[in-house]
């Protein structure tokens, strides 16, 4: 009797303790997300640069020329179907015609798809809610501060967001397929629409959903075929070989969105050493709580090699057969690395840390898995106790890690935003007050200088301030003349190391000078008309 009371009582104990467990990971994870919407919403000029503000105003040009891309607009690696601009040329209307809120709304929308997609499938994957929390803060905190990592998903331009949109509704659709052994009529027409519209985007969605994924498939069936298991339909097979070569197709089509590089054989080794590999070590942030970060990253290694012991044993308890579990799916976040790796290593494309993002979510999803492992393992010698005091303390230090992260990014993120005192403001506040609309500067200013007034001036970039002729870089045709008229006075913003330049064009033109000054490191010189020019 004294024995059941005893039990009981612990019982209750650990119902406290694993309630107040989920309550911290569930608020550290609210503060997280909220942290990022308040600082694309209310902060969305805080860290804006010459990239990102020209997403920003292709959003407009694409509400302008009725939500398509304008085929006057010059692109830089990828077309623009599904992705931030687009949504936010939708949302621009609708909330007065400001540019920066609808823009920073449209990432808000797309970060919180893909973080519920996220927990959708990581739930359906059989994970505890704590894991799943868990693995959650893990991949939306790792990274530094506002760095490219974190604007691939939740800041200001959120590059790669719908393609991990796509990768996790991909994902939980090849878990229903698996466990079912077929695939539906609908999730085969709706994914291959998917991987044609993102491969008009270019290769990264190639790279990171469907190659790995299909990898993944093709290891599952080479493991059934060596185990001497019945194979799974090879619709499911056949669903993922259409699309990754019809994501892969459809770069084609857009002529050079691909890798756009050659073979790199004799040379791999060395790209490897001097720029993939430590790209790679880049990308997660050891700036914060260090020692908890390489823990995170140990266990996160010891929670995949549970998974690949146990989809390689002859049976899984609970599971059915091995072919049929859910953990198949998670080891396309590896393969996704390695597919990376491996493109840049052995071409001559680019190599950046941001190829890399999806170690991330192997941090983060490995150490849900090593608390599930962990249980799993002691529960076979009658260790459960001793399994769920582990994962509850590895929650803790995931709470303690994520509530650092939040301070941190709110306060590098929101309350240290002075983009209002930013020199780029200055400029635009000087030539709203002057009554200016329109001026020029390099790729590096111009773009950021029209964004930080929120579109009120509009500041264009030219290829140098001595020729003064369009960027065909992330900019449109129509803003220049002919196609704009030249009449009326027009600013030219000349940064320092830009003087000798536009010294040159004024002794060339001899142009009226109405109005000239100086802020910071700008010079402004207001002259009689637009002597700017598109030339093709």
């Amino acid at each position: 009797m004294g024995n059941t009371n005893t039990d009981a009582k612990k019982n209750r104990i650990n119902g406290v303790v694993r309630h107040i467990a989920l309550l911290l990971l569930d608020t550290v994870l609210v503060l997280i997300l909220w942290t990022y919407a308040d600082a694309n919403i209310h902060h969305y000029t805080a860290k804006m640069d010459a990239d990102i503000a020209s997403e920003t105003l292709l959003s407009t040009r694409i509400y302008e020329n009725g939500f398509r891309q304008p085929d006057t607009w010059v692109v830089s690696t990828h077309n623009y179907v599904i992705m931030a601009p687009n949504l936010a040329s939708f949302i621009y209307p609708i909330i007065g015609k400001n540019m920066n809120l609808a823009m920073g709304l449209a990432i808000v929308v797309l970060f919180l798809l893909m973080a519920r997609l996220m927990y959708v499938y990581l739930k359906e994957t059989e994970l505890s809610h704590v894991g799943v929390i868990s693995a959650m803060i893990l991949s939306f905190s790792l990274m530094r501060t506002s760095d490219d990592i974190q604007q691939m998903f939740f800041l200001y331009a959120a590059y790669y967001v719908v393609h991990f949109i796509t990768l996790f509704l991909l994902l939980i659709l090849y878990n229903r397929a698996i466990e079912k052994d077929k695939v539906s009529l609908w999730v085969f027409g709706l994914t291959l629409l998917l991987s044609f519209l993102n491969g008009l985007q270019g290769m990264h969605a190639a790279l990171f959903c469907y190659m790995p994924l299909l990898g993944v498939e093709i290891v599952r069936r080479f493991v059934s075929f060596i185990k001497k298991e019945k194979q799974s339909d090879f619709k499911i097979l056949g669903w993922l070989l259409s699309t990754a070569f019809l994501s892969v197709f459809a770069t084609k089509i857009v002529g050079s969105y691909t890798l756009g590089a050659s073979r790199n054989i004799r040379h791999a080794g060395e790209k490897f050493i001097e720029y993939v590999w430590p790209f790679f070590l880049n990308v997660i942030s050891f700036e914060n709580m260090p020692v908890l970060v390489a823990l995170f990253c140990v266990l996160a290694a010891v929670g995949y090699f549970f998974v690949i012991k146990e989809l390689l044993t002859s049976g899984i308890e609970s599971l059915g057969a091995p072919a049929k579990s859910p953990y198949w799916s998670v080891l396309a976040f590896p393969f996704g690395v390695i597919v990376c790796m491996l493109s840049s290593t052995f071409t001559t494309a680019e190599a950046a840390p941001r190829y890399y993002v999806m170690i991330l979510f192997v941090v983060g999803v490995g150490v849900a898995l090593f608390m599930r492992g962990l249980k799993k393992m002691v529960e076979k010698s009658g260790g459960c106790a001793i399994a769920n005091y582990v994962a509850l303390a590895v929650a803790a230090l995931v709470v303690v890690y994520g509530m650092d992260k939040a301070y941190v990014f709110n306060r590098e993120l929101i309350v240290n935003d002075e983009s209002s005192k930013a020199v780029q403001t200055e400029v635009a506040r000087w030539m709203e007050d002057h009554g200016y609309e329109y001026g020029y500067s390099t790729f590096n200013h111009a773009n950021t200088i029209t964004v930080m007034s929120n579109n009120k001036v509009k500041v264009r970039a030219v290829n140098s301030m001595a020729e003064l002729q369009g960027a065909k870089w992330l900019s449109d045709k129509t803003w220049y003349p002919p196609t704009k008229s030249s009449e009326g006075p027009t600013c030219y913003i000349v940064s320092d190391s830009n003087d000798e330049d536009f010294a040159e064009f004024l002794a060339a033109k001899q142009p009226t000078i109405i109005e000239e000054t100086e802020i910071e490191d700008y010079k402004i010189y207001v002259l009689d008309h637009d002597y700017t020019e598109w030339v093709d």
